[in-house]
């Protein structure tokens, strides 16, 4: 599979990169500018603004698949990742690229009174709203798209993943390594097409079950 990777330049972007090129699919790594340090040598690199719809649809034409990791990487308010949705949706559209994977949040179903009342109007609020844009955006459009719902992200090995229709209890963080696993289990299967999945990281203890 041709899977094309926007915020290839992140944490997880990376881990996304690393683990579709590790499993053989051809991965074209999608960044504003030049890497460093720079990805393995089978990896296709394009400079590529996601604000920019000329520069998207030149990066992505001819794949097989998007998948889009771009965060605002900020609690303040911020529109980035919604802007950067809604341009690579419409670009994937025209180019002919039907196979979308968007990243968002477990906290966007979180009902816990602490972060209701708490947390969210206090802290969480603007980048929860950023969430939530970006679901409609994706949801709205007719690609066949997934819907990546991870909860807190964290630089810890693989553990493996759950991945449910609904939020797991007690699940508070989740590797970067088991939600670009995930990513490319979708890709590779397509067991979640058109529909938001929560994926955490099992926990040790769970390794074994």
């Amino acid at each position: 599979m041709r899977v094309v990777v926007l915020g290839a330049g992140g944490q997880l972007g990376r881990e996304a990169v690393r683990i579709l090129s590790k499993r053989g699919h051809s991965v074209c790594a999608a960044v504003r500018r030049p890497p460093s340090p720079t990805f393995q040598s089978s990896v296709e690199v394009r400079l590529a603004d996601a604000r920019n719809r000329t520069d998207l649809r030149s990066a992505i034409r001819s794949f097989d698949a998007v998948v889009n990791v771009i965060g605002g990487g900020t609690l303040r308010k911020n529109d980035v990742a919604s802007t950067t949705s809604a341009i690579a949706v419409a670009a994937a559209k025209e180019v002919g690229v039907d196979r979308y994977v968007a990243v968002s949040a477990g906290m966007v179903a979180l009902d816990w009174v602490l972060f209701k009342y708490v947390l969210r109007p206090l802290i969480f609020r603007h980048i929860l709203a950023e969430h939530r844009r970006v679901e409609e955006i994706v949801r709205k459009s007719s690609l066949a798209w997934t819907i990546v719902r991870p909860t807190a992200l964290a630089n810890r090995p693989a553990t493996g993943y759950v991945a449910s229709l609904e939020l797991q209890p007690k699940s508070l963080v989740t590797s970067r390594a088991d939600v670009a696993a995930f990513i490319a289990d979708e890709l590779e299967n397509n067991s979640y097409v058109r529909q938001a999945v929560f994926v955490t990281s099992r926990r040790k203890q769970e390794k074994g079950d």
